[in-house]
C-alpha cells in the first residue's frame, strides 16, 4: 500500500469521527472544524488548499510527489472512486490524476500546480469526459501532474 502513514493517520481521524459522533449524539453531520485542527495537529507540514460544498482539500507532505487529502461526506468521496473507477484502467492515469486509496471520509490524490489551461487542453479534457459521460469537467478542476493536464474533480453525469 502507497502513503501507509497518511492511511494510518486518516484511519485514526476516522475513528475519532465515531466518537465524536457517538458522543455528540450526531448523526449525519461531520465535524469539520474539528478534523481541521485534527490534521493540522497530525500532519504539522501541511496546509489547506480550500474548501468546497462538500469537500475540503488538504496539501501533505510527501517526499515523492505532491499530494492532497480531501475530506467530505462519505456519498462524495465514493463519489470520486467511482468517477475514477469508471474509466477504462488504460487511459485512467492518462487523464485523471491518480487516487491512491479511499477511506469512508478521507480520499488521497496525486495533486499538481495550478496552471493556465488552454482552450484546446480544455476541449480535449472535455471530449475525453464525454465519452465516459463525465461533467464539471473545467478551468478549476484542472492541474499540471507529472508535467500533464489531468482532472483532479469531476462529477458523473445524472440520468
Amino acid at each position: 500500500m502507497r502513503h501507509k502513514k497518511i492511511r494510518k493517520t486518516a484511519e485514526f481521524i476516522e475513528e475519532f469521527i465515531k466518537m465524536y459522533r457517538k458522543a455528540r449524539h450526531r448523526k449525519k453531520t461531520l465535524p469539520r472544524r474539528v478534523v481541521r485542527e485534527l490534521i493540522r495537529m497530525l500532519f504539522p507540514i501541511s496546509k489547506p488548499l480550500g474548501k468546497g460544498f462538500y469537500k475540503d482539500v488538504y496539501w501533505v507532505r510527501s517526499a515523492e510527489r505532491q499530494l492532497v487529502l480531501k475530506f467530505g461526506r462519505e456519498k462524495a468521496i465514493k463519489n470520486d472512486i467511482r468517477v475514477y473507477k469508471s474509466v477504462p484502467k488504460s487511459i485512467q492515469n492518462r487523464f485523471f490524476a491518480k487516487i491512491y486509496w479511499g477511506t469512508p471520509h478521507f480520499l488521497l490524490q496525486k495533486y499538481g500546480k495550478k496552471v493556465k489551461v488552454s482552450d484546446k487542453v480544455l476541449k480535449q479534457l472535455k471530449r475525453e469526459g464525454k465519452k465516459y459521460c463525465l461533467t464539471d469537467i473545467r478551468r478549476d478542476n484542472i492541474r499540471k501532474v507529472d508535467g500533464h493536464f489531468k482532472v483532479v474533480d469531476a462529477n458523473p453525469k445524472r440520468r
